[in-house]
């Protein structure tokens, strides 16, 4: 019997997603949920995949969970997430957050590493945020603006070179080159993947929705986890 990759898995993965699929998050935008994530690496695995949550608690009495994603016994990525409240099924909630990041981290996701339940949560923070904002009382008085700053300056926009998504992907491969460098084993690789792929997530969120670029990523991805491997023997 062929044992399943883990490449074929995630080409399957998003060759099976339907539109119906997604849920739909406030702003209209389409997002895969993590049970759907879930049920999917589960039945294609079975007992080969593992996954194992961790909770930290926080000085302020929140939570943060890290979940690993372990296919055959090797950490093939990780998810990070932070309890944003203390309400009835948060710690629920963030917990699931952190295991669809970890899936979309291995390749498991739509055209967004965000998961459903992410996006929700991260809507709901923002809201909370704006209900507490202060608004600055803009009436005239005299000719000037009352509680306001007098001529206040308006910034200047800074223009910003627009990358292609082959420039993002090239740059990406660099930062996985030199981070497999450095790396002695497969688990310490992935750990130091984490915090980069949260300094490169809006570029890395615009390449997983060109398929070439994302495919070429995998295969160095794929190529570079060889290679640490090939280092113990």
């Amino acid at each position: 019997m062929i044992e399943r990759s883990l490449k074929d898995a995630i080409q399957k993965f998003k060759s099976g997603i339907k539109k119906s699929d997604f849920i739909q998050v406030k702003g209209n935008k389409d997002y895969l949920g993590v049970p759907y994530r879930v049920n999917f690496v589960r039945g294609y695995f079975g007992e080969r995949l593992q996954i194992l949550t961790e909770s930290i608690e926080l000085s302020s009495g929140s939570h943060k969970f890290v979940s690993s994603i372990i296919l055959d016994g090797k950490c093939i990525s990780n998810g990070e997430s932070k309890q944003m409240h203390n309400k009835e099924k948060d710690f629920e909630k963030a917990q699931s957050v952190s295991i669809g990041r970890g899936l979309s981290f291995a390749g498991f996701m739509g055209s967004e590493i965000a998961s459903a339940e992410e996006m929700q949560e991260f809507i709901r923070a923002d809201e909370t945020f704006e209900d507490k904002k202060i608004i600055k009382d803009k009436t005239f008085e005299n000719g000037h603006k009352v509680n306001y700053p007098k001529d206040e300056p308006e910034e200047e926009k800074k223009i910003q070179t627009k990358q292609t998504t082959e420039q993002m992907a090239n740059e990406w491969i660099k930062v996985l080159k030199t981070t497999a460098e450095h790396s002695k084993t497969l688990g310490q690789f992935e750990n130091n993947l984490n915090d980069l792929r949260k300094e490169y997530l809006e570029e890395l969120q615009t390449i997983w929705g060109d398929l070439i670029q994302q495919q070429r990523i995998e295969d160095s991805y794929i190529s570079l986890q060889k290679q640490i491997n090939n280092r113990k023997q």
